[in-house]
């Protein structure tokens, strides 16, 4: 659905039509008519020179249009750096659970060896402990 819109930039009336919002129009508007007002009131020159204002503001508006892609750009080249680090750290937290898993195996195992070596240890200390116990004949 298109929208029709009355708007002003440097004093003079326009009808804009489009599919963005009205509110959208009317900001874009307000941007451009604040943009020539700097402008003007930066030179004697362009403040007289109705084109000349026009053309700079043009300019001007462009130049931040093509800063803002370049830096947009940047952007998203910084998102698949981070993207790509997140994935190979992903990666390496997911080898590192599974080291973990094995070494808890191994811990596990380990603890149950100990536990044996203990008990049997237990059994000659108290096999000694009982053999010394017993009167000589």
């Amino acid at each position: 659905m298109k929208n029709k819109v009355k708007i002003t930039i440097d004093g003079k009336t326009f009808t804009l039509m489009g599919q963005e919002s009205e509110e959208h129009m009317q900001d874009v508007a307000s941007y451009i008519d604040t943009k020539m007002q700097e402008i003007r009131q930066n030179s004697k020159a362009v403040a007289n020179d109705t084109s000349l204002a026009y053309v700079l503001t043009s300019i001007n508006v462009a130049d931040e249009y093509f800063k803002n892609l370049e830096h947009n750009f940047a952007l998203q080249k910084m998102i698949e750096i981070l993207r790509s680090e997140i994935l190979t750290q992903k990666e390496c937290m997911e080898d590192m659970e599974k080291e973990i898993e094995e070494l808890e195996r191994q811990n596990h195992k380990l603890q149950i060896k100990l536990e044996e070596y203990m008990a049997e240890e237990l059994a000659r200390n108290e096999g000694k402990h009982t053999a010394k116990a017993r009167p000589r004949k």
